[in-house]
């Protein structure tokens, strides 16, 4: 532990986290960002929100403290030829990246971009210092986990 951290270590990161503070965050979180939005793109999300996250990822979710059920945000960017639909969102936890690459890059004009790590075919991730709309009181000391899937359109509803 650093400095009542947990250490959690993923692929090439390593991270301190406060878990317990993570976990009773997302305890408190009563709706998800795709809960809490009405559009198609976030209830065909919700549909597939089981199978979008592989195993690995569920599991380092389990051991950072994040419940991967209530996502702080989700964007709907593309169609692909294929027909899967290309999406992204977030999440956090209390704490610091000890190793491994920040997937947040300035460029110019104070912008920046972010850089994923391929963990499948369909699925990749990228943790940085960010705290865009988070669910923690607190804004200090937190990782923004990055993710992007691609997902098939399983709802009833048409693609808005």
């Amino acid at each position: 532990m650093i400095n009542d951290m947990e250490i959690v270590k993923f692929k090439n990161w390593k991270f301190g986290v406060d878990r317990d503070l993570t976990i009773e965050t997302y305890s408190n979180v009563i709706a998800s960002g795709a809960e809490s939005c009405l559009c198609s793109d976030c209830e065909n999300y919700i549909q597939n929100r089981e199978n979008i996250f592989p195993e690995e990822i569920k599991t380092m979710f389990l051991n950072l403290g994040i419940d991967y059920k209530k996502e702080v945000e989700i964007l709907s960017y593309q169609i692909l030829p294929n027909g899967l639909h290309h999406v992204a969102g977030w999440f956090h936890f209390k704490g610091k990246i000890i190793d491994g690459k920040n997937c947040k890059r300035d460029v110019e004009n104070e912008s920046f971009q972010i850089e994923l790590t391929a963990i499948d075919d369909n699925f990749s991730i990228g943790f940085c210092e960010q705290n865009s709309l988070t669910f923690f009181k607190n804004k200090d000391g937190l990782i923004q986990v990055e993710f992007e899937s691609y997902i098939p359109w399983v709802i009833e509803k048409k693609y808005n």
